[in-house]
């Protein structure tokens, strides 16, 4: 019994421990950004702003989190913007992918709604579950 006990403790402490290992929100940036006026451009995380000229009818961004966050939250040109997709992404080989079936979740992609507007100033920002700050980024939409 007492050995039950203290296999217990330990897968325990173990559960917990890669829990809030897990948890920490190591880096949020702008992944892409699809409109009508200027297409669908994948950005590099360091990316400071766009290299063509969005905006039209349909905009669309998608920001990348990777560790675990919330109350995520967007904004263009100080409007905040409504989320309309979330996508699970998992380490595969090393790099954030979308999830295919199995897989452990390690961040995720949104999708802000922008359509009707013209570019300029976009910020996203998200609360870490973990430890550390609040991890923003801005990006300016051509």
């Amino acid at each position: 019994m007492k050995n039950l006990v203290i296999a217990a403790l330990a897968l325990s402490a173990s559960i917990t421990a890669g829990a809030s290992l897990a948890t920490n929100l190591s880096r949020v940036s702008v992944y892409s950004v699809e409109s009508s006026q200027g297409g669908r451009e994948i950005l590099s995380p360091r990316s400071g702003s766009t290299s063509r000229d969005h905006g039209g009818a349909m905009m669309r961004i998608t920001t990348e989190e990777i560790g675990y966050g919330n109350n995520a939250q967007a904004r263009l040109l100080g409007f905040s913007l409504r989320e309309v997709g979330t996508i699970p992404l998992c380490n595969v080989r090393g790099h954030a992918t979308p999830c295919a079936g199995r897989g452990t979740i390690i961040g995720y992609r949104r999708t802000w709604d922008a359509s009707g507007r013209d570019g300029g100033n976009f910020e996203y920002m998200v609360i870490p579950n973990g430890i550390g700050g609040v991890q923003r980024v801005s990006l300016q939409v051509r």
